[in-house]
């Protein structure tokens, strides 16, 4: 009876050990002007992708430190500032906040900012992407926390594999919950993006600069997101499974930048992550057709659970 009594007290502390793992804490500064049916749907997404995507103490070292740091200073991790377009939404915070996405990343504190546009509600596709965008920056901090990167993601890997990635993962969630696709209509509208562009100059797309987002370059990520799906293709034909193929972009390839330091040498990890070299991998994107979009398109039944499983 004894014996059965200290294993019954172990297995009870092990399980409280595991629920005490310390959780990356957001800080959540929503505007009053905004809609209660989008901030209910913000904090149905982050309770989502905070779970199929968890960053914790125990995510990396680097992770950890930084969770210190923040929670000494401020009580926790990062802001998260959201608002319906209107100017200087909170002054007493951060001065003229416009536009959606991460900023500060060069600073010990970035933050992420979600600008809502009032219009967009008037369409069903853009409402949904007035959601689909939290998914979209919030998988920007994971890429973040797993690359241990304390500058912008774009100055230390390629332009294409930070925004595309992001891209296409918001589109998996867009269908998987909202039944709508999104990435597909995108990519199909020839003013986005240039497939020559795209399949003859890739190395364009490896910077903001040099692939711009609008008609004919990168507008709404469109190219960026045909080569992120080229890429999985490409792995599909070495027998990866599509599953284990996205987990490697949107995953791997970030735990594999963190091993490499700071600064544009991410081809190595590149490599390492997927068995090839970058300058294989674009000879053989400058084989693909727009028509090729069909059969590189995530499969209609793929969930985002299935590639962080």
């Amino acid at each position: 009876m004894r014996k059965i009594f200290i294993v019954l007290i172990a297995l009870v502390f092990y399980s409280t050990s595991v629920v005490a793992v310390e959780k990356f804490k957001f800080k959540y500064n929503l505007h009053e002007n905004l809609p209660k049916k989008w901030i209910t749907e913000f904090n149905n997404i982050m309770n989502i992708v905070q779970e199929v995507m968890p960053i914790n103490e125990n995510t990396n070292h680097w992770v950890k430190n930084n969770m210190t740091l923040t929670n000494m200073k401020q009580g926790y991790n990062m802001d998260i500032f959201a608002w319906q377009s209107t100017k200087n939404p909170f002054p007493e915070k951060r001065a003229n906040m416009k536009y959606s996405g991460i900023e500060g990343c060069n600073s010990p504190e970035p933050w992420m900012q979600l600008d809502i546009f009032p219009q967009d509600y008037t369409s069903s596709i853009n409402k949904i992407r007035t959601y689909t965008v939290i998914v979209h920056e919030y998988f920007h901090v994971y890429q973040i926390a797993l690359s241990h990167r304390d500058r912008c993601l774009s100055e230390n890997s390629a332009k294409w594999l930070v925004e595309g990635g992001a891209k296409v993962l918001e589109e998996i969630y867009s269908r998987q919950y909202y039944k709508k696709d999104l990435l597909k209509s995108d990519i199909q509208e020839r003013k986005r993006w240039s497939i020559k562009k795209v399949t003859k100059e890739p190395h364009l797309y490896e910077k903001h600069k040099t692939s711009p987002q609008k008609n004919g370059f990168d507008s709404n990520y469109a190219g960026s997101a045909f080569i992120v799906l080229a890429l999985v293709n490409e792995l599909k034909k070495n027998n990866i499974s599509e599953e284990k193929a996205f987990e490697l972009v949107f995953r791997e390839f970030w735990i594999q930048r963190a091993k490499q330091p700071s600064g544009w040498n991410w081809q190595t990890a590149f490599k390492n992550t997927f068995g090839m070299t970058l300058d294989d991998f674009y000879e053989r994107l400058s084989k693909y057709k727009r028509k090729d979009l069909k059969k590189i398109l995530p499969s209609k039944t793929l969930k985002i659970q299935d590639i962080f499983s």
